[in-house]
């Protein structure tokens, strides 16, 4: 199949991988909106779980990483719920990992096992912790999913064109299978639009106020049984369609009108996130700050 990507263009996406595209928990992707609660108040901001996660496939493609490491970016978000890390609010998980604490089982859907393991792919091999390095790194280093979801949003938000991109995965190595950049240009560039991300976006006001109008409508509907984790488990579409029905309401109605009665002044948290790059200097590996702090 050929797949026309906003970050990568078109390109080809074959055997294995095209076939986990095509099953039905890859699918449902399709109807879980990259931003979560946001698309409730920004309908423009309609990226999805679907088109990132072949977006970090694409990516490790491109920096010559393992067909084990391009099926773990394509999976690495199947198990999201609906609206994303809006079940991390209900919750009360500070650290928004739920989708984390079901994946392995997500990852045993039959559909998912008889593609793996028609390609002799067993899921130990896919399960095998902080193997993919490329794919997943700890803060405040680069990864496929940490750039990938940086340049699609930015990308959403109008922040950064399609040259730029061009431009900044030009500056890509791979050091000890992760990713590093080869100047302190590209650092320093990604550091500044990743910052803005975090503080205009995540924590961003649109951001803030939908997430907690509707983590408040889903923690008191999952707390009197209208709202199960079943319900999470289906998509996006599925559970704004349950909560309309359950309260009676028009959800983007009762939002403007909660929005006229709430005192701001209580800040809604999400979970902090900062990056500091490693830049090749002379064959050497230097974090962007340290060698800011020198110059």
């Amino acid at each position: 199949m050929y797949y026309q990507d906003e970050l990568y263009g078109n390109f080809k996406i074959e055997g294995i991988l095209e076939e986990l595209v095509h099953t039905e928990p890859f699918q449902r992707l399709k109807r879980i909106h990259q931003g979560g609660a946001i698309i409730v108040v920004r309908p423009d901001l309609n990226q999805t779980r679907f088109e990132h996660s072949i977006g970090v496939m694409k990516l490790i493609q491109v920096l010559e990483g393992s067909l084990t490491e391009q099926i773990m970016g394509l999976l690495h978000d199947i198990s999201h719920t609906a609206f994303s890390h809006l079940i991390d609010y209900v919750l009360d998980l500070p650290e928004e990992n739920y989708h984390e604490q079901i994946f392995t089982e997500v990852m045993q859907h039959p559909e998912i096992l008889r593609v793996i393991e028609k390609y002799g792919f067993s899921i130990d091999q896919l399960l095998t912790p902080n193997k993919f390095t490329i794919l997943d790194y700890p803060l405040p280093g680069l990864c496929a999913d940490r750039i990938d979801y940086t340049l699609r949003d930015l990308m959403k938000l109008e922040q950064i064109t399609k040259a730029e991109v061009a431009w900044f995965l030009k500056g890509l190595a791979i050091v000890n299978n992760r990713i590093v950049v080869t100047e302190v240009e590209y650092a320093q560039w990604f550091k500044n639009k990743y910052t803005f991300l975090v503080e205009e976006y995540f924590n961003g006001r649109d951001n803030k106020r939908a997430n907690k109008f509707m983590a408040a409508i889903t923690k008191e509907l999952y707390g009197n049984g209208n709202l199960t984790l079943a319900d999470f488990n289906e998509d996006d579409f599925q559970v704004l369609k349950k909560i309309e029905h359950v309260l009676k309401i028009d959800l983007h109605t009762s939002y403007q009108d909660w929005l006229s009665k709430q005192d701001f002044n209580i800040l809604f948290k999400t979970k902090p996130r900062d990056v500091d790059p490693d830049v090749i200097v002379e064959n050497q590996l230097f974090r962007l700050s340290q060698i800011n702090n020198n110059t």
